[in-house]
């Protein structure tokens, strides 16, 4: 509601609409980075309106600096302006970095950043690392028809290998930048490993330190947390022999460079549940030679669990419940997750998609037609046996809804009028070690004895799009941004 009121649109508008450009990208990669400071290379504009970038909300940058381009410097170069303000920033904030950040004028007027700082260099004491531009680096329509026609083959429990490659809106620039520039050659660490820390999830920094005691039971250390590490441990990140990661096109730089192999973790939703949990860990330990440690381990940790995982779902086992969502593509993942990992008795399915899925995804019926198989096929793998409703009316909803006892609701769902108690949806808290995964599953037990839903939401109060919540009906400006993108991108 508060994001609402302040007019602040939720990240996944703002990724997919582009309201704000890949230097909130760089920003969030630096934002790790310790003893960084980060110089936009473009007007005061851009200086500015970055300092609170869409990655960082309502938080100001406080580190960021601006070379403060003005028309002058547009027609005869801000060289002088550039090393100046470096030279500053070194006496006054003795950073152990700085990193120069590209804009679109820079970029027009061609201005050689990598040139200009290796002259510099020998007179600062910070390593100074440019951040090509990688030109377009947001997904568009290609990319995500590819993916999503990669997704609607896969079989089963397959895991997503991404084959589209992208510059991740700038955050992948800054990883670029560290490996190409930062990174030095180092004798291999058999059992060490780097874990790149974008996105993974509801309270990610402490799901990765559990993750970090987990590998150590394995005898796994991880070497580096990339790019949140110093200088000291950037130019010795290529000494792990495994790079666990968030983001492809990076790693594949690492790996050209220094031999690196990687893990690429694309869809969390994949790895969810014990079984996905025990997955996760079997492929590090593939990779890294040490299938025995790891099978050790996880079978200690699965006999651990048994007695409580057992009591939450004979808990669980006497109420119904209804899955709704506006997820596609991942619904056979959540499925699975609730009916077989956490034991949940899904009676009703309900997707409200977007009605303009198809058309502005660029999908063809075949590809439609695998994705919803694809749905089915889960459903009789795990033995759900719910019927699927696709964009029902509200007659058919509310039908769909009273036999079951609780509905597991996406949020921007919560709006909707629905006649049962509502859950939210927990896969949107991925976890990656056993005990998270019962504290979701004991999570779900607090909340089916206090629920919400009924006509006390206050959110109920305000008319939404249809297809763009939480956008008010109103809202022209976005509505405009969303067909400008669809058209266009």
């Amino acid at each position: 509601m508060d994001l609402l009121l302040l007019g602040i649109k939720p990240f996944h508008m703002l990724h997919y609409l582009g309201v704000n450009g890949k230097l909130s990208g760089n920003l969030a990669a630096i934002d790790e980075i310790k003893g960084a400071v980060p110089v936009v290379y473009g007007p005061r504009g851009c200086g500015f309106h970055y300092r609170y970038a869409a990655r960082s909300r309502n938080t100001p940058y406080y580190e960021l600096e601006c070379a403060d381009f003005r028309d002058k410097d547009v027609i005869f170069g801000a060289e002088k302006k550039l090393v100046t303000l470096l030279k500053r920033l070194d006496e006054e904030k003795h950073p152990e970095m700085i990193f120069v950040l590209p804009t679109v004028v820079s970029d027009i007027v061609q201005e050689d950043v990598a040139g200009i700082l290796r002259q510099i260099q020998p007179e600062i004491k910070a390593v100074l690392i440019p951040v090509i531009s990688q030109a377009f680096s947001h997904m568009n329509k290609n990319n995500t028809r590819k993916k999503l026609k990669e997704k609607a083959r896969q079989q089963g429990s397959q895991k997503s290998n991404e084959s589209v490659l992208y510059a991740g809106c700038g955050y992948v620039e800054v990883m670029d930048a560290l490996a190409e520039t930062v990174m030095e050659p180092q004798e291999r660490i058999a059992n060490a490993v780097n874990v790149e820390t974008f996105i993974w999830g509801y309270g990610g920094a402490g799901q990765l330190q559990r993750v970090e005691a987990l590998l150590r039971q394995m005898g796994i250390r991880i070497h580096t947390y990339l790019p949140a590490a110093d200088l000291a441990g950037l130019r010795k990140a290529p000494a792990a022999a495994l790079n666990i990661v968030r983001r492809k096109k990076w790693a594949i730089t690492m790996k050209e460079r220094f031999g690196t192999e990687f893990f690429h973790v694309a869809d969390m939703a994949e790895w969810q549940g014990i079984q996905g949990l025990q997955e996760f860990y079997r492929t590090i330990g593939t990779k890294l030679g040490m299938e025995a440690q790891v099978e050790a381990v996880l079978a200690t940790e699965v006999e651990r669990i048994q007695e409580r995982y057992g009591e939450l779902k004979a808990e669980f086992a006497p109420h119904s419940f209804a899955l709704v969502t506006r997820v596609f593509t991942g619904l056979p993942e959540k499925i699975a997750l609730y009916q077989k990992e956490y034991g949940l008795r899904i009676t009703s399915i309900v997707v409200v998609r977007n009605r303009n899925f198809q058309e502005e995804h660029g999908l063809d019926d075949q590809t439609m037609e695998q994705l919803h198989q694809r749905i089915l096929a889960r459903m009789e793998e795990v033995g759900c046996k719910a019927p699927l409703l696709v964009n029902p009316d509200d007659t058919a909803l509310q039908k769909a809804l009273q036999s079951c006892d609780y509905a597991i609701c996406d949020t921007e769902l919560a709006v909707r009028d629905i006649p049962i108690p509502i859950l939210p949806s927990f896969i949107s808290h991925p976890v990656f070690d056993f005990d998270s995964f019962l504290e979701n599953m004991e999570d779900i037990a607090r909340k089916m004895k206090k629920p919400a839903g009924g006509g006390s939401l206050l959110l109920k109060a305000c008319e939404y799009d249809a297809d763009m919540y939480p956008v008010p009906l109103d809202d022209r400006h976005t509505r405009a941004a969303r067909d400008m993108y669809v058209t266009m991108w």
